[in-house]
Order: structure tokens, then C-alpha cells, then sequence
């Protein structure tokens, strides 16, 4: 529309002249003036699509039953390293006891019968209760010294059959100087440490058969060496001590506030909510301090903090009387939640996060390093977290934009001032200001207005909804440079920076977004023109 045609027709004189009796060489024509508007385009937001688009993959959109819209994203985070509370790798240990001194002379038997206490030491040296096998095979070498035959027998009392609850005795003989080994699986048994001090008991009963000429002088010496190996457990009892373990450590990207200028809205009532689940009879205080939001790359980073970082709270371990070999024990639940009342979360989720770090880390038996506890193999800890962000919001120059074209530009060369005309039919709790730019095809801004009023909040009721919208018209005017930038112009770029009202007293104000509120925004050129016939 590079040529602005402007068409003014008299009706009156048209109908009461015959037009064939009109001399046009002797009528004086007086100048036309006037005013003239014509639109450049119409935009209505629905608040429902307009939310909708901005959530991405990674947040649910709903709505409750007033049509409140709230943001939710759930998922879930799970922990079963229980080698981090407690680790026992083969157990080794040795003995060695010496015969007593007996001359050759006339066939006989000697016996030996002592008793040895040996350490069942987990890597780390917790304090063990009891062990429960799943799988492994205790076994003795016995290296012997003497002559004659060796006749053993090793009873290993701490280590029992958990249907019998007999010990494991493994018994061997040796003709001579010799080795010998025997080995017992562990399946089905348990190993019962002694007053909490990680010793076991192996009691050695032998006879040593010795011929007329066969002559001990004292110095020779029976040893064993005994092997808890190859390990797992159905079931360990122990006090495990203080551990610091990795509860959750993941990312989501946050789309809603990765898009452009979603800076300057602050939530009322956002919360996280963690319901753990806890198998371990191991309870957990957790730390929240490495739970954060950044712009994706690691910038702009907002660690939360507050009263749920000073005072963190614990997972409850399950009940440690629970377990049985080969049954899980019960899962403990406890329930978390993040909110403004304990944290920032208000001002980390005001940062405009592209993405928010879960890194939730743990102290195990924070308040009582010497807790009984216990863990099984299925042992976990597990949460269901539940971000729940409510459309109840609080803005501070949150921009959006719109462009209106200009076709090939409007050639206002007889108009004597025009102006760009701002309708708005706001449902929203919000008043804008607006920012007009005249831009080329290449979006080079040749012309710009900020700061006109053009959108007042409609009546907020007690409850921060709308009851009826609010129309507002604004007429901006053109200067001679923004009429000639309309001349070359090809869109009209319009940035509306929201804000909800001002507070009347110290509380702050935060308005409901309902999903079917609307804001219809109409753009047109209008102006005064003198048309000189």
C-alpha cells in the first residue's frame, strides 16, 4: 500500500445534481480536511494458549476447578548404593599355634585344643552386629608342620546354619608335614560378631597321631589361614557410622522461563514436594543447599537457601527390627516440601531459570553416629518430587511483543499530523505501558516511542480474579520523522512491559491468572488530513 488513497465523496451534492449539467471548469473546489483511521491488524491473547505454548516439553499445564492455571512437572529420583553406608570385601585371617615338645619312645596322641578371636573388619571399620549370606564359601587352609597325622577340626561359633543355628565346623587331617583345605558354603547362614567388636571365635580341637620313632621337640607349628569369600548378603546389622552419600543428582530444563524476556515475574506459592521412601534402616538428613537454577551452562546460578538449608530435615530409616533374611524390610515415608515459608524458592524461580539442578546430597545418622542399623540388598531410597507452581504472580516490566505490518510503507504526504492507535480489551490483572518501534524489513528500527500508557488493570477483586475488563484507546502521536519512517517502514514492532497494580499498603500483591482470560490488543494509523483539490 505504497500510495495512501484517500477517496471523500459528498452524498448530498452527488444526489442533488444532475451530473450532466455540472461545468467542472467554472466550480471552485474548497480544500478537503478530515480524519481518517484504518487498522493494521488485531491480536487476542488467550491466557490458556498463550501459557500452554510457553511450557514446553518438561512442565504440565492445569487447571482447577475456578480455572486457575498452575504449572506442574513431576519425576522421580532413587538411591541403592549401599555400598557407600557399608562395603566388607573378603575377610583373611590367620593362626598359628605350636605342638607340644614330645619324644620318640613309644606310639601316642597328642592333642591340641585352643581358641583364636579374629577381626571381621568391613572396609571402614564400622561396628558390625550380624551378617546374613546370600552367597560365598568360608573356607581353612591348614599348613602343618609336624610328623605323625594331624587330625583337626576348626569350629567357627560365630558363623552359624540360620535353620539349625549350628556353627560351621570344617574338619580335615594331614598326614605328615602337609596342606589341607576345606571350605564350607555360606549360603543360609550368618555370622554373629562378638560384643560389638567385630572379632568372630575359631576354636581349634586336633589330635596329632604320632608313631614310636616320630619325636616333637617343640618348635613346630600348625598354621590356618580362614576366608570369608566371595560375599553378598541377604541382611547386614551394624552401627555404619556418619557416610555422606549422592541422594539425587539431576537437571530439567525449564522451557517457561527459557523463552525470550520471561524475566520479571515472581510466583506467590510455588513448592517442591519430596515424598521419600525409605528401605535402608539408615535415617538421612538431607542437604538442600546444592539445589539450584541457573541459565543451563552453569551462569546466573541462584542456590536455594532458607530455614530447609539451616535446619535440614531426614529421611526416617525403616524400622530396624523390620527385616528377616531374604524379606525387605518396610519402607519408611517421609514427606518434604520446599516452599517460600523454608526457602528462596520465590526469588530462585524470579531468576527465570532455563534450568533447575537437583543436587541432593545426604549425612547418614546425622543426629547419632551410633545408631543401629541395617541394609539388604533390594534396600533403597527412593521420591516422587512434584513441582507445583500456581499461576498466582506478581509481574515487574515482564515484556511481549507483536508485530503489525506495514505492507510497502504508507506515503502520508498530505496528512498533517497522524498518530498510531492502541486499543486494548484487558481481562488481565496487569497494566502495560508500550514501546513502539517503526521497523524496515530488516527489523532496523527507524522510529521509536517508549513509555505510553495503554493498558489499566481491570477491578481486582479480594481473591486477585478479574470480574469485568477494562477498555483503554491511546492515541501515540507521529512526529514529521515517525510519519516519513512510516513511509518506509514495513512492520510496526509493539513491546507491552506488564505489571501487576501497586500494593495500597505493605502486603504484596499477587493476581490469579484464570486459563480463559483474554487480552485483545488492536493496532491502527490514524491522522488528520488536507486534501487541496
Amino acid at each position: 500500500m505504497k500510495k495512501f488513497v484517500l477517496i471523500i465523496i459528498s452524498a448530498s451534492v452527488m444526489v442533488a445534481c444532475n451530473v450532466g449539467d455540472l461545468d467542472f471548469d467554472n466550480v471552485e473546489m474548497q480544500p478537503i480536511t478530515g480524519v481518517f483511521s484504518f487498522p493494521l491488524g488485531e491480536t487476542t491473547y488467550i491466557m490458556r494458549d498463550l501459557v500452554t505454548k510457553q511450557t514446553g516439553d518438561s512442565l504440565n499445564l492445569q487447571e482447577d476447578s475456578t480455572s486457575l492455571l498452575t504449572l506442574f512437572y513431576f519425576d522421580t529420583i532413587s538411591y541403592n548404593t549401599s555400598n557407600d553406608f557399608i562395603q566388607i570385601d573378603n575377610i583373611v585371617q590367620n593362626g598359628t599355634v605350636t605342638a607340644p615338645a614330645s619324644p620318640a619312645g613309644t606310639a601316642r596322641t597328642e592333642t591340641i585344643f585352643t581358641s583364636f578371636d579374629l577381626a571381621y573388619d568391613p572396609q571402614s571399620n564400622e561396628q558390625l552386629d550380624s551378617v546374613f549370606y546370600e552367597t560365598g564359601d568360608l573356607s581353612i587352609e591348614t599348613i602343618s608342620a609336624l610328623s605323625g597325622t594331624l587330625n583337626y577340626s576348626y569350629t567357627i561359633a560365630n558363623t552359624t546354619n540360620i535353620t539349625t543355628n549350628n556353627p560351621v565346623v570344617l574338619s580335615g587331617t594331614i598326614n605328615g608335614p602337609g596342606t589341607d583345605t576345606q571350605t564350607q558354603s555360606l549360603i543360609n547362614h550368618k555370622t554373629k560378631l562378638t560384643g560389638g567388636s567385630n572379632t568372630f571365635s575359631v576354636i581349634l580341637d586336633a589330635s596329632i597321631d604320632l608313631a614310636a620313632t616320630d619325636n616333637l621337640i617343640g618348635n613346630e607349628q600348625i598354621m590356618f589361614t580362614i576366608t570369608y569369600g566371595n560375599q553378598t548378603f541377604n541382611l547386614i546389622y551394624g552401627k555404619f557410622g556418619q557416610d555422606t552419600i549422592q541422594v539425587g543428582n539431576q537437571s530439567i530444563d525449564i522451557d517457561f522461563f527459557s523463552q525470550a524476556a520471561r524475566e520479571g515475574i515472581t510466583f506467590g506459592n510455588p513448592s517442591m514436594t519430596f515424598d521419600f521412601g525409605n528401605s535402608f534402616g539408615v535415617p538421612v538428613q538431607l542437604d538442600f543447599s546444592g539445589l539450584s537454577g541457573d541459565d543451563g551452562n552453569g551462569g546466573n546460578q541462584v542456590l536455594l537457601s532458607g530455614d530447609i538449608v539451616r535446619n535440614p530435615p531426614t529421611i526416617v530409616g525403616s524400622d530396624v527390627n523390620s527385616p528377616a533374611p531374604n524379606v525387605p524390610g518396610e519402607t519408611a515415608q517421609t514427606t518434604v516440601e520446599i516452599n517460600p515459608t523454608n526457602s528462596n524458592l520465590r526469588n530462585l524461580l524470579a531468576s527465570s531459570p532455563s534450568r533447575l539442578v537437583f543436587d541432593v546430597q545426604g549425612v547418614s545418622n546425622a543426629n547419632d553416629a551410633n545408631q543401629l542399623n541395617y541394609l539388604q540388598p533390594t534396600s533403597q531410597i527412593s521420591a516422587n518430587i512434584i513441582m507445583e507452581i500456581p499461576m498466582e504472580i506478581q509481574l515487574e516490566n515482564l515484556t511481549e511483543s507483536g508485530t503489525y505490518g506495514l505492507g510497502d510503507g504508507l506515503d502520508l504526504d498530505n496528512v498533517d499530523s497522524a498518530f498510531i492507535r492502541v486499543v486494548t480489551i484487558n481481562e488481565l490483572p496487569f497494566s502495560a505501558v508500550v514501546d513502539l518501534e517503526i521497523q524496515d524489513a530488516d527489523s532496523m528500527t527507524l522510529y521509536t516511542i517508549a513509555d505510553n500508557q495503554v493498558m489499566v488493570a481491570p477491578f481486582i477483586n479480594v481473591n486477585g480474579e478479574v470480574t469485568d475488563p477494562n477498555g483503554v484507546t491511546a492515541d501515540i502521536p507521529l512526529n514529521k520523522e515517525g510519519v516519513d519512517a512510516l513511509a518506509v517502514g514495513s512492520h510496526i514492532l509493539i513491546t507491552l512491559s506488564l505489571n501487576t497494580p501497586e500494593s495500597q499498603t505493605s502486603r504484596d500483591i499477587y493476581v490469579k491468572v484464570l486459563a480463559d482470560y483474554t487480552l485483545t490488543v488492536k493496532v491502527g494509523v490514524g491522522g488528520k488530513f488536507n486534501l487541496d483539490l
